[in-house]
């Protein structure tokens, strides 16, 4: 096809031959028409690369002998669907054929305990793990010296569950422990809440049940991340409630992290919370702006990407109230930089306005996923079943009181916000304000249930719509 050929040529102007023979060039032609172009990748890096810097060209620039664009589809080569393919039936085929540990959800090695920072507010909680489960308890499972008969399933950190919103590091410190029970020798099962289900799907399909169950039941410790996924699963529940007892009575440990604590998951049976809570819960607080930051450079010291003091500044301000985004930024910026240097551009330390280039569209999506007060103000209306109008109003009606109070104190704890500006959003004076932020951390703190349920489940409404 003459227009993609020249087109091609123009491309090499700006990218340069070799980046053009390696990536353009390598595209291969299998069918086109006047207003189409249909090429073959020879993997997914390729059209990753393709879509990343070719595409928004293509669409201005590959134009017909009418002048009218032509539109590129690009899709994997032959080999490469037939090798993805072969790998998704080797997965779902994995207890029919091969050893259930090469299914298991990969660590990550820099996932460790030495490297998660819990930040102030988590620093007792993280040293009670360290001290009494890693030190006391597992330290049963992992010697030096071997007690007689197992760890006790009337143990009160049996099962252990880590509990916080989205981001906060539950998955990390999961890894962690898990790392550090295969360095002492120990069989430890990680696997997310979503693998669980996927294994237990497959092995009821493919008859493997017995498979499935000596896979999960020989194991020194089991940890599963994300529980809460399980809700509404009704089979994932009953495989999951057996494997738990199965556990706990020979004194294996068990160890599970969720959105939501144990009482306030929904749509999980009540036998299995009631053992969620068997055990030891563990909430996970955010962390500060600073130690965001910390978390920031721990990252680019570990990918050894380093990193001007104003983009820090920039991810912090622009994404620094969900810390999972605000990695999954830093990980946008870590690949482009990598396609970047493909083309041979000179190595150097990225700039903010570079950064800034590279996140455009993040920033985009992360404007109109924003937590802001009026969001906050809209989710607690929706949660009491009133008007928006009725938080912001005057009425000093229990029905109206509660809701601005919680609204009040999320806005104070989502947002960091001073209570001068609070004051200004709710047309209320600073004093009332830190009234009501008083009174529902005292109830928090006391755990006065319809409070932490209602914070939970506008939270979680919030965090949902901020990881869309």
């Amino acid at each position: 096809m003459q227009a993609w050929e020249n087109f091609i040529a123009d491309q090499e102007k700006v990218i340069g031959k070799e980046t053009s023979d390696k990536w353009l060039r390598t595209l291969k032609v299998i069918d086109f028409d006047a207003c189409n172009l249909y090429l073959e990748a020879k993997d997914s890096f390729q059209i990753l690369w393709f879509e990343e810097h070719i595409r928004a060209k293509v669409r201005s620039e590959l134009l017909n002998n009418n002048h009218h664009p032509i539109k590129v589809h690009i899709s994997l080569g032959q080999t490469e669907r037939e090798t993805q393919k072969k790998e998704k039936v080797k997965k779902s085929e994995s207890f029919a054929k091969f050893p259930f540990q090469f299914s298991q959800d990969p660590l990550e090695k820099w996932a460790t305990l030495d490297l998660f920072i819990p930040g102030q507010a988590n620093l007792l909680l993280f040293r009670f793990l360290q001290s009494l489960i890693l030190e006391t308890a597992i330290s049963r499972l992992i010697g030096p010296e071997q007690p007689e008969g197992p760890l006790t399933p009337s143990s009160s950190f049996n099962p252990l569950f880590i509990y916080g919103g989205s981001g906060l590091g539950k998955t990390h410190l999961l890894m962690g422990i898990a790392h550090h029970l295969r360095e002492k020798g120990k069989n430890a099962l990680f696997v997310g809440a979503e693998t669980f289900t996927e294994h237990v799907v497959n092995a009821i399909r493919s008859g493997e049940m017995q498979a499935f169950r000596k896979a999960y039941r020989h194991v020194d410790a089991l940890i599963v991340d994300d529980v809460h996924v399980f809700s509404r699963k009704s089979a994932t529940q009953e495989e999951f409630f057996h494997t738990f007892n199965a556990l706990h009575t020979s004194g294996k440990q068990i160890i599970l992290s969720s959105h939501l604590a144990p009482q306030q998951l929904e749509d999980i049976e009540p036998r299995l919370i009631s053992r969620f809570e068997w055990g030891l819960s563990l909430h996970l607080e955010k962390l500060s702006q600073e130690e965001l930051k910390q978390v920031l450079r721990q990252r680019c010291k570990i990918m050894d990407f380093p990193l001007q003091e104003s983009v820090f500044s920039f991810l912090l301000e622009h994404f620094g109230n969900n810390q999972k985004n605000m990695l999954r930024a830093l990980d946008a910026l870590i690949l482009r930089e990598h396609l970047n240097a493909l083309k041979k551009k000179p190595t150097t330390v990225l700039d903010l306005s570079t950064a800034q280039e590279h996140l455009a569209k993040l920033l985009e999506e992360e404007k109109k996923r924003a937590i802001t007060p009026d969001r906050i103000i809209a989710s607690v209306a929706n949660f009491y079943g009133i008007r928006s109008e009725d938080i912001l109003g005057k009425s000093q009606t229990q029905e109206c009181s509660l809701p601005r109070q919680l609204a009040m104190y999320l806005c104070r704890t989502e947002l960091k916000l001073p209570f001068i500006k609070i004051g200004q959003i709710f047309s209320r004076d600073h004093s009332t304000v830190m009234t009501g932020v008083k009174q529902i951390q005292k109830s928090a703190k006391e755990h006065h249930q319809e409070i932490a349920g209602a914070l939970s489940e506008i939270q979680r409404r919030l965090e949902e719509n901020a990881n869309i």
